[in-house]
């Protein structure tokens, strides 16, 4: 029996990061059955109650933030000294066959276009002791922004076993940069997720919108978050006047650091209303999950997410989704899921003249095919 290890997520209180492991263990289920998962986590209590019923082994990720070498690192950085380190401790290896890269943006670059490189070392420690390293459901680059990490990550990647990419601007950014025989497109885990619970039909009008707004997002786009959460409540506010509907206020992550907590931001939109539009807004408070959130987004016509996963998660639903997008991992999503990068709307563009032509051409395009279904394909 093989021992498979999944690391690299802070924790399933991000609810694509839950959708990511429960997806897994589902493929891993059907296609490898004879596999014994791990899941490497920070807060194992935390994330047992959080992936309640799914099929494997949590353990304890140890991470080494207070050593010497690190010490010495953080020393050098003052002075402008970038020298990178590895948190993970290869004692999590024993008897592990191959490790699985989990988290879609952590081969990513942040907001200010920096990167880590923690596990990155750590999947090419994984190599040199001869375990395979995969990227999983991933999303990668692109890193024109900063080359030095571009000149990283291409010289890590080519190391990598295989990088299994939920999307195809992914693929493409790294053709670009060299990087090809190692990749390949799959499926992100998410859309195996409880495909049963599922919208049945589709109202010719908009009744309800859901929307997943994020701190994390908005940080690519505006100055503060105070400007954000203005210019994106009075776009919700011209929602509400336009179509005369309710607004789902769809928080997908509860990080305990509030500049990523979507509830703590949702809340804020949502208090900046008067108590007139908060009769037309609720706002989902109570934690649910991936699985809860699912079963609230059935109950909406069409949802803008900014989170990918909350997007994955409507979608696979049947629901009707369009993509706020602050990086391109968004058009390759709507292409997967539409054929199409059209339904794709810049996070810095959430205005109402915008989203309502988007939702027009988005039902008329739906309307065209033989089934009214986000998955047209």
């Amino acid at each position: 029996m093989k021992k498979v290890l999944l690391i690299g997520i802070a924790g399933v209180y991000n609810y694509g990061c839950e959708a990511i492991i429960r997806g897994t263990v589902e493929l891993f289920r059907k296609n490898s059955p004879d596999y014994q998962l791990f899941y490497a986590s920070i807060n194992v209590e935390d994330d047992k109650k959080r992936l309640e019923g799914c099929d494997i082994e949590i353990i304890k990720r140890t991470i080494k933030k207070w050593t010497i070498k690190n010490i010495l690192r953080k020393a050098f950085g003052a002075f402008g000294i970038r020298i990178k380190y590895c948190y993970d401790s290869v004692s999590i290896l024993k008897e592990i066959d191959e490790v699985y890269s989990i988290g879609g943006d952590i081969y990513t670059l942040d907001s200010n276009n920096n990167y880590s490189a923690s596990l990155p070392l750590f999947g090419e420690k994984c190599i040199s002791k001869g375990v395979n390293y995969y990227l999983w459901g991933c999303s990668v680059g692109p890193f024109t922004k900063n080359k030095s990490a571009e000149l990283f990550f291409k010289n890590h990647l080519k190391k990598v076993t295989k990088i299994y990419a939920r999307e195809i601007e992914t693929v493409n950014y790294l053709k670009s940069i060299g990087i090809e025989s190692n990749v390949e497109l799959m499926v992100d885990p998410a859309f195996y997720v409880a495909p049963e619970i599922r919208k049945k039909y589709q109202s010719a009008s908009i009744k309800r919108i859901g929307i997943n707004l994020s701190p994390l997002s908005s940080k690519y786009v505006y100055s503060t978050i105070d400007e954000a959460i203005q210019a994106q409540s009075q776009t919700i506010k011209e929602l509400i006047d336009f179509y005369n509907c309710e607004i789902l206020l769809v928080p997908h992550v509860w990080s305990k650091h509030i500049d990523d907590n979507d509830f703590h931001y949702l809340q804020s939109i949502y208090n900046y209303f008067p108590e007139a539009y908060q009769s037309k807004i609720r706002l989902i408070s109570n934690d649910p999950g991936f699985l809860g959130v699912k079963r609230e987004l059935i109950n909406c016509d069409v949802v803008l997410a900014a989170r990918m996963h909350c997007a994955i998660n409507a979608a696979a639903a049947n629901v009707l989704v369009i993509f706020l997008s602050y990086s391109s991992k968004a058009k390759g999503m709507s292409q997967y899921v539409y054929d199409t990068t059209n339904f794709v709307i810049g996070l810095e563009d959430f205005q109402i003249d915008i989203i309502k032509e988007k939702i027009s051409a988005l039902y008329s395009f739906c309307n065209d095919k033989e089934n009214f279904s986000p998955l047209c394909k």
